[in-house]
């Protein structure tokens, strides 16, 4: 049941926005670190079960990611709006699939390999 209310909420939220608050490194880092043991179903407890918190914990995540991978975060923010609408789908039905196929999975790495997923899948869509 949790996964289901999860997997709709996370179609309903964007992608972190980098730039809104400049941060460094190491705070990105520091505000991801109390989340990395948990997996897709003790995140969901931590959350308090609560969906908005939830989807905070994944986005957490996201610019570490992008940080690893060196991701351009300006040419994502240059891509057209639907490019970015198709991503964000991606990756959060991304993260639904792997949660629900194992809820035991540590989350960060769902979510790691749901962005790498989403940006490949993407990457084919613009050859």
């Amino acid at each position: 049941m949790w996964l289901a209310v999860i997997v709709f909420l996370l179609g309903a939220n964007a992608l972190p926005v980098f730039g809104e608050e400049e941060m460094t490194i190491e705070q990105f880092i520091n505000d991801a670190t109390p989340y990395l043991h948990h997996s897709c179903e003790s995140a969901w407890d931590a959350s308090g079960q609560d969906a908005e918190e939830y989807v905070a914990i994944i986005n957490r995540f996201v610019p570490v990611i992008f940080i690893n991978h060196d991701f351009d975060i300006q040419r994502l923010a240059d891509a057209p709006e639907a490019y970015r609408e198709q991503l964000k789908v991606l990756f959060y039905d991304e993260i639904g699939e792997r949660c629900a196929a194992d809820s035991q999975k540590l989350l960060a790495g769902v979510v790691e390999n749901s962005l790498v997923h989403a940006f490949d899948v993407m990457k084919g869509r613009s050859n």
